[in-house]
């Protein structure tokens, strides 16, 4: 088998994109959630508001890592009914799902320091792809979100969990981009932040794997080196182009 690498897969959470904004777009869609079940009639405190947020980010997660899969935006409305026990409405349901789904574009993350360069240089030889685990903004909104800061146009195929239904490590959630291009798992190279999905998914396909700990807001790094069986870490984006290049000789 040739050493050759034919196709990158990079995650986008914390790879692409920093954590910064996720406080505001946070407080937004608490605030619009208790907007929408007051015009019901619900007054609930703010703290019970933050409870039911963290229980709905901790339901995400429970299926993220037992089922590999990720919860909709739609879904997650759902769960705030129920909690809530609010009446049905069906119009102001699908209303908080828009406001959910397209709130990262109103408070968007920042492209982290180095990427848009290391991409122009990885897509002179390479064919790149996103594989990423969505959360409340789907596939359709984070390709607009990439198109906002000019770095759509490096990527050849996408893998985004509402769209394969399935979350890293799950081997689909990269092969939907390997089959595209008729490359072997030995032939690609993932590049993401979470070892027990980004790292292990491709490891346990014989692709190699670079761990990017740079995002300092991201606390799943925590003594990321400690533990790794990426074949590289990272903490700079600058340095990949040379690390892959090192990796095919």
């Amino acid at each position: 088998m040739s050493k050759r690498i034919k196709v990158i897969t990079i995650d986008f959470w914390n790879t692409l994109f920093d954590s910064s904004n996720g406080l505001e777009r946070n407080h937004y869609r608490i605030s619009e959630l208790k907007k929408s079940l007051e015009t019901l009639g619900l007054r609930v405190s703010d703290e019970e508001y933050e409870k039911a947020m963290a229980e709905a980010w901790d339901y995400f997660n429970t299926i993220w890592k037992n089922e590999q899969r990720t919860i909709s935006a739609a879904q997650a409305i759902d769960f705030f009914w129920k909690y809530f026990n609010a009446p049905y409405d069906e119009d102001l349901m699908h209303r908080l799902v828009y406001i959910f789904e397209h709130s990262i574009l109103d408070y968007p993350p920042k492209l982290i320091e180095g990427v848009e360069d290391s991409l122009k240089i990885l897509k002179e030889k390479f064919f790149l792809g996103i594989v990423s685990d969505t959360g409340f903004s789907p596939g359709i909104i984070l390709r607009e979100l990439l198109r906002k800061v000019g770095i759509f146009e490096y990527f050849s195929a996408f893998s985004f969990s509402n769209e394969t239904g399935v979350a890293k490590p799950n081997p689909k959630a990269y092969m939907t981009i390997l089959e595209q291009f008729d490359c072997p798992p030995e032939q690609a190279l993932h590049i993401g932040d979470i070892e027990e999905t980004d790292i292990i998914g491709a490891k346990n396909l014989k692709m190699k794997a670079i761990r990017f700990i740079g995002n300092h807001l991201d606390f799943m790094n925590e003594d990321a080196e400690l533990h790794s069986i990426a074949d590289f870490i990272v903490t700079c984006w600058k340095d990949i182009p040379k690390i892959i290049s090192n990796l095919e000789n």
